[in-house]
């Protein structure tokens, strides 16, 4: 009978756990901007004004921005309530908005970078609105700005072969290193596409692997854990024009 009620109590504390989360690791949300401006524009922009809302309330929940570098580095030790800041695309006008608002309030973040169009334009989405340049990485790069991967073309990966991927990736890397510019090996796919079916899907994810990549950011709206289950799948969720408070 004892050990009948030992076991009975055990089961439930087992399923309390898992139903609660407990051994799942702590919450980090990774959060995917693209434009921080002044004013209101597409879908892709949020304001200024929500902007800094935003930094106000993670600071006030005590949230700590972290890197990529921190999270898959196994000797460092992570705050209790991390949140990764992501940009994608690399707009010219983010060191004059986002960066500044963030510097303000001690948070750090990752700009992903859409190699082949640095210095020129947002080819991909009709063009008009400028990038950075190399000199602007470099200097940012200098601070706490860290740099990831948005491929080179900013082609969609469930379009590409395997061989396209490894090409893409290796180019990313090769004028990165030409540039002299720090990088994290962490792909942000563009338009958040990537082979869904199997085996193509592990097979992009062994290749990932090989070219030394240690992680890979998705589109997902759904809090991340610590440590990563899937690291070449990390949810990110999407702010776009009009998220405020409420939805933090």
């Amino acid at each position: 009978m004892f050990m009948t009620l030992t076991t009975t109590i055990l089961i439930i504390v087992i399923l309390t756990c898992l139903l609660t989360g407990f051994w799942r690791g702590n919450r980090l949300p990774i959060l995917m901007y693209h434009k921080v401006r002044p004013e209101s524009g597409d879908a892709w922009t949020v304001t200024l004004k929500d902007f800094q809302s935003h930094l106000k309330i993670l600071s006030a929940q005590g949230y700590q921005s972290i890197s990529f570098r921190q999270l898959f580095d196994p000797s460092s030790t992570l705050p209790p309530k991390p949140v990764l800041l992501t940009f994608d695309d690399a707009y010219a006008d983010f060191e004059a908005h986002p960066l500044a608002a963030m510097e303000q309030c001690g948070f750090a973040s990752t700009v992903f970078l859409p190699v082949g169009h640095m210095g020129g334009e947002n080819a991909w989405d009709g063009g008009g609105e400028p990038i950075m340049n190399w000199d602007d990485v470099r200097r940012l790069s200098a601070g706490k700005t860290e740099f990831g991967l948005h491929s080179y073309n900013h082609d969609n990966f469930q379009d590409l072969t395997l061989d396209e991927m490894r090409a893409d990736l290796l180019r990313c890397m090769a004028t990165l290193d030409e540039q002299r510019v720090p990088f994290q090996k962490i792909l942000a796919y563009p338009y958040g596409g990537f082979p869904r079916m199997q085996p193509m899907r592990s097979e992009m994810k062994a290749l990932f692997k090989s070219l030394g990549l240690n992680g890979a950011v998705r589109i997902g709206s759904r809090i991340e854990r610590t440590p990563p289950r899937h690291p070449y799948e990390l949810r990110r969720v999407i702010m776009q024009r009009g998220d405020r408070s409420i939805r933090f």
